[in-house]
């Protein structure tokens, strides 16, 4: 039986609609096209990123776990300093976190016997949690950082 192409192309034209989608506020910049922060934070929870991340002035769930790495997001500047790169540090977080957060590790964890990789969350997020998660997160580095977006 031959698969309709019908979801391929939607998908195709959400992802084109969401990357030529400019905002005056933000020039050169892009926006998905809508995004709830309230079920960014779900979403955030859902995801289980709790685990290794807290957000600044946002109140979350301890995770199930012990947190092995507590990194904050929104609290200092270290990568996000607008919007795209909160899409970036989610979708594509192994340049960021091998990097950026070395100097946080313990020696081992530094010497390369562990890897602190954020797992690839594309394979398990819908587009629609995407959206939502970048525009609580937006939220959030928009009401802690001053310098956030300019």
């Amino acid at each position: 039986m031959k698969k309709s192409p019908l979801p391929i192309v939607a998908l195709t034209l959400f992802c084109f609609s969401a990357i030529i989608r400019v905002t005056a506020a933000e020039p050169g910049g892009f926006r998905f096209p809508g995004g709830e922060a309230e079920s960014g934070r779900e979403a955030f929870i859902a995801l289980n990123c709790v685990q290794c991340h807290t957000v600044a002035k946002t109140e979350l769930p301890d995770p199930k776990s012990p947190r092995r790495l507590e990194l904050n997001l929104a609290g200092q500047v270290r990568f996000v300093k607008r919007y795209e790169d909160i899409i970036s540090a989610i979708t594509n977080p192994r340049h960021v976190v091998t990097e950026q957060y070395r100097a946080i590790l313990t020696g081992a964890e530094a010497s390369g016997g562990i890897e602190p990789v954020m797992p690839d969350l594309t394979k398990d997020m819908s587009a629609r949690q995407l959206m939502d998660l970048t525009a609580f997160l937006d939220a959030a580095y928009r009401g802690a950082q001053e310098s956030y977006g300019k």
